[in-house]
């Protein structure tokens, strides 16, 4: 087995399924975790993400060193498609991670900063929706326990859909978190 044998199961279309949602929750995560190293007060690095990042690396690069291995036909593609599958599993869990991490840093922001009088008033007097805002973040630890109920690896046909809900609660909250900021 060569390279291009490598990229011709690869192309094939179940497999081609998982790299496209794969590098979307990848390029999520990437986002959500630069974001958290600049807001984090302490300037940390949250380091789970990132070994699931090195992970799903490595389950990718075993598929590459299938030359280097016996198996052929049938077999192979079996290998690289449960590598692939499990590369993305990795992914999905530091998506995951990232998102539990992002919207604390979030939450502990915006709760500390309008709970002082002064600040609370300014934001009543730039924004209007100061009741939804606190409607929401009371909300925030529900949602974010349901996502993590529903949170499902094996369930490879719902991944994106669980990251794309999580996400737009985080949106919401780093806009929220940006007019705060800019108090």
């Amino acid at each position: 087995m060569e390279q291009k044998d490598i990229f011709a199961i690869l192309s094939k279309p179940d497999i081609c399924h998982y790299f496209d949602e794969m590098s979307q929750v990848h390029m999520y995560t990437k986002h959500y975790l630069l974001i958290s190293e600049e807001i984090s007060e302490e300037g940390i690095t949250f380091l789970q993400p990132l070994k699931e990042h090195r992970d799903a690396y490595d389950h990718l690069m075993r598929v590459f060193a299938l030359p280097m291995k016996e198996r052929k036909g049938n077999d192979a593609e079996k290998y690289v498609l449960d590598n692939v599958k499990k590369a993305f599993g990795h992914e999905y869990r530091a998506f995951f991670d990232t998102a539990d991490w992002f919207t604390y840093i979030c939450r502990k922001y915006i709760r500390e900063e309008l709970s002082f009088s002064a600040k609370k008033k300014r934001y009543e007097k730039v924004y209007t929706d100061f009741e939804e805002v606190k409607s929401f973040i009371n909300k925030v630890p529900f949602l974010i326990s349901k996502y993590r109920e529903e949170k499902d690896v094996s369930n490879h046909e719902t991944i994106l859909r669980e990251v794309l809900d999580y996400k737009e609660t985080m949106d919401k909250l780093l806009e929220i978190y940006q007019k705060v900021k800019a108090l």
